[in-house]
């Protein structure tokens, strides 16, 4: 009896430390301590960067160049479905619950990954988010922070923390200080809580921002969603966008088709969607078809070369079919295009596919 007892005691830590070691952790910028990869308490206890008062910010310092490029990356696989992200960074070190975050980067939808639920078990394989370092940071030690508002499940918050070094950086604040505020939710700090199975636009992302998720989108605090319209002019070599660009185009969803049952003739179709890194330029079209940009052309390097030099300022640039980057500061940063995708011409386009429609209309969204 004792040992059948003891068996099914350790079946349940097991059960529980496997689901716990599934939750997401940032892994690049490395984060300072041991990380807890669970959501920030209710209560606001462990707020901010799942501290405790008295806790330590021990841990890797990570150099954070000014016009750098970076890198945010995860690992684990509960991804809720994704959600969206911020990076913000405060010039308190260490943090409190009244320290100032500033926001560097919001991905709105798709992050950490594009799935509807999580990633297969052992995968591993959440998406990676490049962004660059920008000039508005002083130089010096602060922390940053990555804070996830998830799509699906409990209604939660999620935050670590990093220490960096910045260098190259303003002399002064104030464009540090003119930066927006981290979004907060779903804690006691704060009235603003998320809605379940939506994406979440912030109110005030920034200048440095990229949506990619599938949406529907919907205001973090319940509000109505940000329109897709192009960001404030950036600040010198820096990049901004509001369609898949710096971020992760991996699990990347297919297309949604819907239909209605209107008799057609039986017809074979061929769809190719494309995908932009750059919104237009002007107001957001209010037409069903909205005219897609053609990307400046951009030479293409020999393929197996990781990071090579580029001539066309945020252009996409193709490594063979296989590789994407973004051309920023005349170099180039390769990763794989989504599963189902290639990179030809400048673009990341759907691979085509036939299909055969009988007494049925399609529309895509």
């Amino acid at each position: 009896m004792f040992f059948t007892q003891l068996s099914v005691v350790y079946t349940i830590v097991l059960a529980l430390t496997q689901v716990v070691s599934a939750h997401m952790v940032m892994s690049s910028p490395a984060p300072f301590g041991s990380p807890n990869n669970s959501p920030l308490d209710s209560s606001g206890s462990d707020f901010p960067c799942k501290m405790v008062p008295g806790g330590s910010i021990e841990g890797k310092m990570n150099e954070f160049a000014v016009g750098s490029s970076q890198t945010l990356s995860f690992t684990g696989s509960a991804v809720h479905g994704g959600g969206s992200c911020q990076l913000s960074v405060t010039l308190d070190n260490p943090p409190t619950k009244d320290s100032k975050f500033k926001v560097i980067y919001s991905i709105e939808g798709g992050c950490p990954a594009s799935v509807g639920g999580n990633l297969a078990d052992g995968t591993n394989d959440a998406g990676t988010f490049p962004f660059t370092v920008p000039t508005e940071l002083p130089s010096g030690k602060a922390i940053l922070a990555w804070t996830w508002f998830n799509k699906i499940g409990n209604r939660e918050m999620y935050m670590n923390c990093a220490n960096i070094d910045v260098t190259g950086g303003a002399s002064d604040n104030a464009a540090f200080e003119s930066l927006p505020d981290m979004a907060v939710a779903n804690i006691a700090e704060t009235t603003c809580h998320t809605s379940e199975s939506s994406d979440f636009t912030f109110e005030n992302p920034g200048q440095y921002t990229t949506r990619i998720g599938t949406g529907p989108f919907i205001g973090l605090c319940g509000g109505a969603a940000a329109p897709a319209e192009p960001p404030a002019q950036p600040a010198p070599g820096m990049s901004s966008t509001v369609a898949p660009a710096p971020g992760q185009m991996t699990n990347a969803p297919a297309p949604q088709i819907t239909s209605t049952d209107v008799p057609a003739p039986q017809i074979t179709s061929t769809i190719r969607t494309i995908i932009t890194v750059t919104a237009p330029s002007g107001p957001a079209s209010t037409s069903a078809q909205v005219p897609i940009p053609t990307p400046p052309s951009a030479p293409v390097p020999p393929a197996g070369n990781n990071d090579s030099s580029c001539g066309t300022e945020g252009a996409v640039v193709c490594n063979g079919e296989s590789q994407w980057g973004l051309c920023d500061h005349g170099k180039v940063v390769f990763q794989p295009v989504a599963a189902g995708t290639t990179c030809q011409n400048g673009v990341i386009a759907k691979r085509d596919f036939t299909h055969r429609v009988q007494r049925t209309a399609i529309y895509m969204h």
